[in-house]
């Protein structure tokens, strides 16, 4: 039996628009400027990946990256070999951070020709099915009240029960909104709190939380900056609520600090910051052995980035809280067939071999833009 060989690997930069602006305390994201990775093997298969990333440059900068440096290291090699490729591109990047996005999008590729090779989802190859749905929550921006009681209006009709608050400086508005949430959903709402990063110090953030725990919050994420391991923990040892750390943890060692010194109940990982989904797997093994929680994260992605954050969280070992693994539903159009399935606020596990969704190369050129000729994020 012949070995199966990468012949081609290209990254495309794309610009797809959001359904509407959305607002967090990161900044206001309308498009999302990402790179599609598309591997070609020798057997006429095609390999999918993403390169989500909304800060930084966006990902659609790292294409050049995927095209320079990586693609002469990854044509001629066997898609069953990712640890290989793995190893390869720690010696290229070697200080490059936010390169784990483009990293994570050709393992990605390469787990989509492994999957297609053999007949099986990519969840099989990350350790099989744990679950058979996973509860999604969906994410409300930061913006007038009235507005956002109307996106969750819209949400929760649509079947979904738990929903993401976003705050930023301004605290009052949050503990508004998510008492108004509880007032009109009651109880059977889960209400998740999101943060990024919007408090300076730890005593900032446990005003806050205790502001919020008379409204039954699952979580709250990240209210920290991400190096601030230490006010984490504080947070952890004092807070009522349970903690969610995000952009604290990227990689396995992020994950490795932050599990040591206790500085998070909950982890959300993502699959474009650990650097792929077996990267991904990897730190939800280390919160599954370490007793903390574990949620998917979201850029949010389109299609195919979400499909590889689906197999991540259906191959999890524990998956504790609603996860956001819902990221192309937040775009008006997408560049690819096929689509994940969700019912009643759950997703359903992707079936077809590889990631379970197909290229649509006519709305891959209808997004298409010119490259980024620099980029800072290497």
């Amino acid at each position: 039996m012949s070995v199966m060989r990468v012949i081609r690997l290209e990254a495309v930069p794309v610009s797809v628009p959001l359904r509407e602006p959305f607002t967090s305390a990161l900044g206001v994201q309308a498009v999302s400027d990402y790179g599609i990775v598309i591997a070609e093997a020798d057997d006429g298969s095609v390999g999918l990946g993403e390169i989500s990333l909304i800060w930084h440059g966006d990902g659609a900068a790292l294409c050049g990256l995927v095209n320079r440096v990586l693609a002469p290291a990854v044509v001629g090699a066997d898609p069953f070999e990712p640890t290989r490729f793995q190893a390869v591109a720690a010696k290229l990047l070697a200080f490059g951070r936010h390169s784990l996005t483009a990293v994570a999008a050709v393992e990605t590729a390469l787990l989509d020709l492994a999957g297609k090779a053999v007949g099986r989802p990519v969840c099989d190859l990350l350790g099989g099915k744990a679950r058979d749905r996973v509860p999604l929550s969906m994410s409300l921006p930061i913006g007038p009240a009235e507005e956002v009681l109307a996106r969750a209006r819209r949400l929760v009709g649509e079947g979904f029960t738990t929903l993401k608050a976003k705050g930023g400086g301004d605290g009052d508005r949050l503990v508004e909104l998510v008492a108004r949430l509880r007032e009109e959903f009651g109880p059977g709402l889960g209400i998740r709190v999101d943060l990024n990063m919007a408090c300076p110090l730890a005593k900032d953030a446990l005003r806050l939380i205790r502001r919020l725990e008379p409204y039954d919050v699952l979580s709250v994420e990240q209210p920290l900056p991400a190096d601030d391991v230490d006010g984490m923990a504080e947070l952890c040892a004092r807070s009522e609520v349970p903690i969610m750390a995000d952009e604290s943890v990227w990689t396995t060692g992020d994950a490795w600090r932050v599990l040591r010194a206790r500085a998070a109940d909950l982890v959300n990982v993502y699959v474009p910051e650990a650097g792929g989904p077996l990267q991904a797997r990897r730190i939800t093994d280390m919160c599954a052995s370490a007793g903390v929680g574990v949620a998917i994260g979201s850029m949010p992605e389109l299609g195919i980035g979400t499909a590889a954050a689906a197999h991540v969280a259906f191959s999890s070992p524990r998956l504790d809280q609603p996860s956001d693994v819902a990221g192309h539903l937040y775009h008006a159009d997408d560049v690819v067939h096929g689509t994940l399935v969700i019912e009643n606020g759950f997703l359903l596990p992707p079936t077809a071999p590889g990631l379970g969704v197909e290229l649509d190369r006519d709305r891959l050129e209808r997004y298409r833009i010119a490259a980024p000729t620099t980029s800072s994020v290497l």
